[in-house]
């Protein structure tokens, strides 16, 4: 596998990501992980990185699996930045015949204090004359509150700082998914994201 340790434009824009995609695809590694935030922290996400090493390579887990038990675990490095994998899925059919299948995914923490709506740093306003980014609106819980397993039915609301507009009852997006754990707050989604999708969150491509 590759992991590269960086951040901003690595993971985050769609060449990139492509680019690091092909790396799967043409069969030079299994996976490649990398961040897709801003910015990260060495401190923070290192102890990690290092329990998803270990857990591919020591304990033999499969690759998402090995990375939702060791980010997904740790809010305070998946909070710093989300994680970027690419890798080759191999599973039998009923033929006993081997497929391959590559998936590219983000695993990121929802933060609504800080901005990251479902763990979208790039959600922007949704009214179509605005777009502003969300570091310039404010999130909040709206109506029923889930836990556990259902916490990600739980809808939001938001405040445009820019335009004022005020947005209610706004469901996850079914292209969203939280993890197999409890963990609150943990989601993940295919990367990069499909025009459909970005209109989901406002990017007007």
């Amino acid at each position: 596998g590759l992991v590269i340790c960086a951040c901003g434009s690595t993971g985050r824009l769609d060449d990139s990501a492509l680019l690091l995609t092909q790396f799967v695809k043409e069969d030079i590694f299994d996976f490649v992980l990398t961040f897709s935030g801003v910015s990260t922290m060495d401190p923070v996400v290192v102890p990690a990185l290092n329990r998803f090493i270990e857990n591919v390579y020591v304990y033999d887990l499969q690759i998402w699996d090995a990375l939702e038990e060791s980010f997904s675990e740790d809010r305070h490095a998946l909070n710093q930045s989300p994680v970027f994998l690419s890798f080759t899925e191999m599973k039998t059919n009923g033929d006993k015949v081997r497929q391959c299948t590559i998936h590219t995914r983000v695993l990121a923490y929802s933060n609504l204090k800080d901005g990251w709506p479902w763990g979208l740093d790039i959600y922007q306003c949704l009214s179509a004359a605005c777009n502003t980014p969300a570091y310039n609106m404010v999130f909040h819980p709206h109506g029923k509150q889930y836990y556990g397993k259902q916490w990600i039915q739980t809808k939001i609301k938001y405040e445009c700082l820019e335009c004022g507009v005020v947005q209610k009852a706004i469901s996850c997006p079914p292209w969203i998914h939280g993890v197999r754990s409890q963990n609150y707050g943990r989601v993940w989604y295919e990367w990069p994201l499909s025009a459909e999708h970005k209109r989901d969150i406002g990017i007007i491509c």
